[in-house]
This record gives structure tokens, C-alpha cells and sequence, in this order.
């Protein structure tokens, strides 16, 4: 499910780019950046075994232009929360930027938000009903 959110928003970033540079990069350039830096929230939620539930949370990333976000990740609470959600901050941050400078367009879904987080195979499961 992660896999896909990655891939979905990656090729929706790169689907729209183009080359048009207004100084400080092009489209291209800030969609990649924009997924690195998701990648790495990613990394570093996926870099922990789950094998208690209860030492879990989830958090919205990423920033729809029509508001909202684009989805939910996992994390323990045994990492550097703050950090993370730092980078999670940052990341919704630059991706509304990067939605305002390229006029970016997107469906007005809002995604379910998970219930809890469950422990599958080391793998943190987000429960949705």
C-alpha cells in the first residue's frame, strides 16, 4: 500500500512537469525533491520492526492542492518522533509550495483516516475498519 501511494504521487508529480524555469529550478527538479524527501519519511518509518502495535502511531503527509493530505504513514514511537514529524511538516510545507509555484491540480478526496496500526509479518499495518 505504501509502495503505491509512493509511485502514485511520484507519477502525478512527473506526469505534470515540464521545463518552464523561473530562476530557481524547473518542475522536474522540485518534483524530485519533493519525492526524496518523501522516501526518506518512508525510510525511516519503515526502518523499524512492528512487532507491538501499541508502540505505534500514524500521521498525515503531504499536501493536496485542493487542500488535505495525501495520505497516512506509520511510525513507532521508539524513533525521534519529533524529528519525524519534522520532516513530515517540512515535506507538506514544501509540497503546498510546490503546488502554488507550478499550479498544480488535484482531486478534492479526502483520504479515510486510518483507525489504529497493526502489527502483520514486522510490518506496521494501518487499520482502517
Amino acid at each position: 500500500m505504501k509502495n503505491i501511494i509512493l509511485i502514485c504521487l511520484s507519477l502525478t508529480l512527473l506526469i505534470s512537469c515540464n521545463n518552464d524555469d523561473n530562476g530557481s529550478g524547473n518542475q522536474q527538479q522540485d518534483a524530485k525533491a519533493l519525492t526524496d524527501q518523501l522516501n526518506d519519511i518512508f525510510a525511516i518509518a519503515n526502518g523499524v520492526s512492528c512487532k507491538d502495535a501499541s508502540q505505534w502511531e500514524f500521521v498525515s503527509f503531504g499536501k493536496k492542492a485542493c487542500g488535505g493530505p495525501v495520505g497516512y504513514v506509520a511510525y513507532a514511537t521508539t524513533i525521534d518522533v519529533a524529528a519525524f514529524l519534522e520532516n513530515v511538516e517540512a515535506h507538506r510545507t514544501a509540497e503546498d509550495q510546490f503546488n502554488m509555484r507550478w499550479g498544480i491540480v488535484s482531486t478534492c478526496d479526502i483520504p479515510a483516516m486510518p483507525l489504529g496500526v497493526d502489527c502483520q509479518d514486522g510490518e506496521a499495518i494501518l487499520v482502517y475498519q
